[in-house]
């Protein structure tokens, strides 16, 4: 019986040895297994040292799984190079008055590699151990875009301004940024540089004939029922399911066009046939029962968000009442509400009966993720222009400021949900969703420049929940404020139920001509246009996010045949409610119960890019200038690194082909968005921060064992051992055992657990050695 006890009692605590030792030194796994995407909306587990996509892979969320930069070393982090922008050489086609320099779109990381889209559109390879250039193409840079769509007078050009993304594409090789506008698209070859294919204007969008000319008084429709023009601004890069390639392109906002959704069969990508394109609006004549045969096309699975609704239901401002109302199915608004819906309803206007020329649906900005399982993409569209005089649009606009769910080998609307009805504000929601996971269900989670985040069931677009930042301000009258009258989900007295909240689905509301109507007055909001600028982060459990409040004021110009008609900008400077009310505010979201966990403040400035997460912590590039690292459970800043100039792009974190990880952040260049872009007319550098090759080492301190080990849990092990063998332990020996026999190193953080599981190791080991003693004696 002795003889059994003591084998167990070595063979447990050599395991619980073991195991202890598994948890503080798990091996790295291979730094370049790609891995795949995550299924089911999982986050990802498997650790590489890519960082593919602009919000890491093709299900979104910006999350890294790697853990060699983590919460516990991250303060040790040092430069390992810098490489500085600067501007091309030779004679770019943009404009250099009007172009950002440096770069926006956050840098991507494949084998060792570092890929970064330059706002000039130059394409740079950086080796990630040296910060060498081994390549530079320029296509983008000397592609003359308005001698290329002169011919096509329904294609406006960007003159310069940014690059959103840049995306690597592992089974084909190959790299894409945002497009040249909706209707140009090409691809470099990730190896070489070199360019492999490009997409023409008329093989992406269409030809004079199917496009018409909106130049001409009246426009020339197309064959296609199409007026107006085509965005300027790019679209996110595509996505691929096999050689089928998933694109949206959108009209332009205040400029009119028709948005689609299209796919083409890239297995010849020197001859991409177009397999499908689906409207995402309906045609410039008219069609007065667009939106009721777009809830039933999908079977009833189309949703309706009435903000006053929701306030209501949490009993805003209190907001203290789980929430009653989440949306509105389709099939539950009457008919004659929607009826009409993007027709100028005025009597006497030259688009009466008809769609308003500068009525549109803006790009996609942001990536659109997609379920690899099911082949189905979902899309966060731009805003519904033109913005913010709706005199001559009725409706709630679909799919503009919304969501839509495709199955990317048909192009068919599986589900929509329109977060903003009747959008008299420009809150778009074009920035990165997540495919994610919520209480064990496939979940699109997504924001909207409104500041909600809506976490919607993949499948039918329900929603599970909706986020409502409560540190945004919605209206009311604040210190230093002369009243706030954004309107948005509450009126002048800062209720739901106010005359002038907005909007329900009533057709008073969707045919309200602006936020003050009647009034002409100047009105003061507290973020301009925009409440979230930014993209998501996702880690499997909770969901970040960066909002703001700016202080702006805007007026209703004139409605005009083509452009935006809402005026304003920022409040000046030098007035107090500035100060008084401009902040930003980072939070961590539950991601099953869509409850608040916790709040990071940032005063006196706003946010704009992203955040991402890592190794236990969120990163976030702050407008005041510092690289923040807070910690994901709790919200602690846990280091800063500041450069003094805010550059709007996230962090991204990517390993050398040695294994190292690297923490990429841009300083300088950048800029765009609702920020103070200081380092916008600046050429900036990208900076690779990393870990020293030998860490600082560990303080030692010395603990009781009986410290580290739950009473419960030594109780345990005294019920396994029995009572006999416990008198047979010499008081002598058990003397003989130190007190202090731990040793905590604080440089690596070891589970408590490992040190019960050492402590309970060390008295079976002590207890076994004495039993193995006393039975050779006998």
């Amino acid at each position: 019986m002795t003889k059994q006890i003591i084998l167990l009692s070595l063979i447990v605590s050599a395991t619980l040895l073991a195991s202890s030792l598994v948890v503080a030194l798990v091996p790295r796994a291979n730094a370049f297994d790609p891995g795949g995407p995550p299924v089911g909306g999982a986050a990802p587990s498997v650790v590489t040292g890519n960082w593919e996509w602009i919000n890491y892979g093709p299900t979104g969320g910006s999350y890294s799984p790697q853990n060699q930069i983590n919460k516990d070393n991250v303060q040790y982090l040092e430069p390992k190079w810098i490489y500085p922008f600067n501007k091309p050489g030779g004679k770019p086609y943009f404009d250099p008055a009007l172009q950002l320099l440096g770069a926006m779109a956050p840098p991507i990381v494949v084998d060792g590699t570092i890929y970064v889209a330059m706002n000039d559109r130059r394409i740079l390879a950086l080796d990630a151990s040296t910060g060498k250039l081994i390549w530079n193409n320029t296509y983008g840079t000397y592609f003359d875009v308005q001698k290329h769509i002169a011919p096509y007078p329904w294609m406006q050009a960007a003159p310069g301004l940014h690059v959103h993304a840049i995306n690597y594409y592992r089974d084909k090789g190959w790299l894409i940024t945002s497009s040249q506008g909706s209707c140009n698209l090409f691809a470099i070859d990730a190896k070489t540089g070199k360019t492999a294919w490009t997409i023409t204007t008329e093989q992406l969008c269409g030809t004079n004939a199917e496009f018409g000319d909106p130049t001409k008084t009246p426009a020339v429709l197309g064959s296609l029922g199409f007026q107006g023009y085509m965005a300027a601004a790019g679209t996110n890069p595509p996505v691929f399911v096999g050689d089928i390639m998933f694109f949206p392109a959108a009209g332009r906002s205040g400029g009119g066009g028709r948005s689609f959704v299209t796919a083409f069969d890239m297995s010849n990508p020197a001859n991409p046939k177009r397999l499908y394109r689906e409207w995402v609006m309906p045609p410039p004549q008219g069609d007065p029962n667009w939106a009721i045969g777009e809830c039933n096309k999908v079977n009833g699975n189309g949703w309706y968000f009435e903000y006053p609704r929701y306030l209501e239901g949490i009993n805003y401002p209190a907001r203290n009442r789980e929430p009653t109302y989440l949306a509105t199915k389709c099939t539950d608004v009457s008919p004659d509400v929607v009826r009409n819906d993007w027709i100028d309803l005025v009597p006497g206007s030259p688009s009466f009966g008809k769609v308003h020329s500068a009525s549109a649906i803006s790009p996609v900005w942001g990536q659109y993720v997609i379920d690899q399982e099911t082949g189905i993409v979902y899309l966060g569209w731009g805003d519904q222009g033109p913005y913010t005089n709706l005199t001559n649009r009725y409706g709630p606009g679909l799919h503009g400021s919304g969501f839509t769910a495709h199955d990317v080998r048909t192009g068919k609307m599986v589900w929509w949900f329109n977060s903003v009805p009747h959008d008299l504000w420009d809150y778009d929601c074009s920035w990165g969703a997540v495919f994610g996971q919520v209480q064990g269900k496939k979940a699109y989670i997504k924001s909207c420049k409104n500041g909600l985040v809506f976490a919607l069931d993949a499948a039918t677009g329900k929603p599970f929940w909706v986020y409502d930042n409560p540190n945004v301000v919605r209206g009311g009258t604040y210190p230093g404020w002369v009243p706030l009258t954004v309107y948005y989900g509450v009126g002048a007295n800062n209720r739901p139920t106010d005359k002038e909240a907005c909007c329900r689905m009533t057709k008073e509301d969707m045919g309200k001509p602006w936020i003050m109507y009647p009034s002409k007055e100047v009105i003061r909001k507290s973020c301009i246009t925009e409440c979230l600028e930014s993209d998501l982060a996702y880690d499997g459990k909770r969901v970040y996010m960066a909002s703001f409040n700016q202080p702006g004021y805007r007026h209703e110009g004139p409605v005009v045949r083509y452009g935006n008609n809402g005026l304003g900008g920022a409040i000046p400077p030098g007035q107090a409610d500035v100060a008084a009310l401009r902040n930003a505010n980072l939070n961590a979201v539950d991601v099953n119960t869509g409850k608040e966990v916790w709040t990071y403040r940032l005063e006196g400035f706003a946010h704009r890019g992203g955040v991402s997460v890592t190794g236990g912590m969120v990163m976030m590039y702050a407008t005041d200038g510092n690289l923040k690292f807070l910690n994901a459970e709790t919200g602690k800043l846990l280091h800063e690194k500041f450069f003094g100039i805010p550059v709007n792009s996230m962090p991204t974190v990517g390993a050398t082909k040695a294994g190292k990880m690297l923490v990429l952040v841009y300083v300088g260049g950048g800029g765009g968005g609702p920020v103070p872009a200081v380092g916008g007319r600046t050429d900036g550098s990208l900076i690779a921060y990393g870990l020293p090759d030998n860490l600082p080492q560990p303080q030692v301190i010395t603990k009781e064992v009986i410290k580290e080990v739950p009473k419960e849990v030594i109780k345990e092990v005294i019920k396994e051992v029995p009572k006999e063998v416990i008198k047979e332990v010499p008081k002598e020996v058990i003397k003989e055992v130190p007190k202090e026999v731990v040793k905590e190193v604080t440089v690596e953080t070891i589970s408590p657990i490992s040190y019960a599981a050492i402590g309970i190791g060390v008295v079976l080991v002590v207890i076994s050695g004495v039993l193995f003693s006393r039975k050779k004696k006998v």
